[in-house]
This record gives structure tokens, sequence and C-alpha cells, in this order.
């Protein structure tokens, strides 16, 4: 090769050198993104010189499903009306609990109190709380013959117990003592068919007519509360 030859060709070499130096910065997919004079900020600071409170039970403000509740304020309490008179008469019913239907609860007991406006007849039992009804009636009548059965006090209830039966015929529970200010006599009427009839007679120490009556069911017990006086 001749000696221009050469020159020439170290010649090109180096313009093509320079503009592949130049090409590779036109590209800009390297070079840093040229700052505009603004912050990448909004211009509004990241704090606002007040922090947001974080929910209770939590330390970075999101709500906290464990967060303890104020406690539910606790049932009113029946300790004011404990002692209040029964004032309604008309006929109670209950279906009974624990007593199973394909045998007889047990008659065991009788039993009664006095309290301050009124008097308590307590009946015991064995396998469960029978179905009752408890009415004021005009006469006791046993269940079947329907021979009416005399009894002391002015008025007379009737309870009826279904699917019970008393633990002996002859047990004599009228020999309670019924010398109360309302209840002047307990009468097991008639056991028959399954149903046992008892008869409460009551009088009242102040006003006429019948006393009210509550019945309420307690573990193994059917508890009757008869005023002291009349129901009005």
């Amino acid at each position: 090769m001749t000696r221009r030859s050469t020159l020439t060709a170290i010649a090109l070499a180096s313009a093509l050198s320079v503009a592949a130096c130049g090409g590779e910065g036109a590209g800009g997919t390297d070079r840093p993104a040229a700052s505009t004079g603004t912050s990448a900020s909004t211009g509004t600071s990241a704090s606002t010189g007040t922090s947001a409170s974080p929910s209770p039970g939590t330390t970075d403000g999101t709500p906290s499903a464990t967060t303890p509740r104020e406690p539910a304020p606790p049932p009113a309490s029946a300790s004011g009306t404990a002692d209040a008179a029964p004032r309604d008469t008309t006929r109670k019913s209950g279906e009974g609990r624990g007593a199973d239907e394909t045998e007889l609860a047990v008659l065991t007991r009788v039993r009664v109190g006095v309290h301050g406006t009124y008097d308590r007849v307590v009946f015991d039992f064995e396998g469960g709380v029978p179905p009752y009804v408890v009415e004021y009636v005009d006469a006791l009548h046993q269940d079947g013959s329907g021979e009416e059965i005399p009894i002391a006090g002015e008025h007379r209830m009737m309870l009826v117990f279904a699917r019970a039966q008393p633990e002996s015929p002859e047990k004599k529970f009228d020999a309670v003592d019924a010398g109360t200010p309302t209840v002047r006599g307990l009468e097991l009427v008639s056991y028959f068919e399954g149903d046992t009839r008892f008869g409460i007679g009551v009088d009242t120490r102040r006003g006429d007519g019948r006393p009210g009556f509550r019945v309420t069911e307690v573990r193994d017990k059917i508890v009757v509360d008869i005023a002291h006086e009349a129901a009005g």
C-alpha cells in the first residue's frame, strides 16, 4: 500500500471513532434525567406539622380488630321487685322442662312458706317438671268420678300436673301446715290416667276477691306465689 493510502485509512478510522462516541451520548438511555428544578414532591411536605393519632391498640394508625370495647352493662336487677305481691288472677300454664315424655314425673313433697306480701307453695318433683295448668275454680272435682272435694278457704285453686303422679296415692300432702295468712288448705284431689290434680284453698287478709298469683319453675320444682291481698 502507498503512503497516501495509509494516511487516508488512518483518517477514516479516526472519524468513525469520533462519530461512535457522539452517538452513544445522543441515545440518552444511559444518561441521568435532567433536573427540571422542581422536586419530585408536589410541593406539599410529607409532614403537615400534625401527626395522625394511631387507632387504639395499634402503633401504625391502622384500626385494630382486637381493640377492646367497653363491657356491656349488667342486666337490671330484679331485687327491687322480688317481694312484690302478684296481682294477676288469670290462668297460668307451662310446658314443663326436663321431664321424659315416656316417664311420669313424681310429686314427692309439698311445702308452704310465708313471705312479706305473699305465701309460697312449692311442689317438689323427681324426673323433671311436668306440664301444668294453674287456675281458680268454683269447686274442686276429682278427675274421672267428678266428686267434689271440700277444702278450707274462701277461694279454690286447681293445679293439674300432666304426666305426673304422687309418690304414693295414700300420701297426705294436706298434712302440711297450711295455717298461713293466705293458704288455708292443701288437698291432693286425684290421680287419674297420668294426671295429678291438687287443690289450694286461699283467703285474703285485706280486700274482697281472689288474690293474685304467679307460677315459676325452679329446677325440679313448681313454685306458686299467692298474694296476701285481693287483686282488686
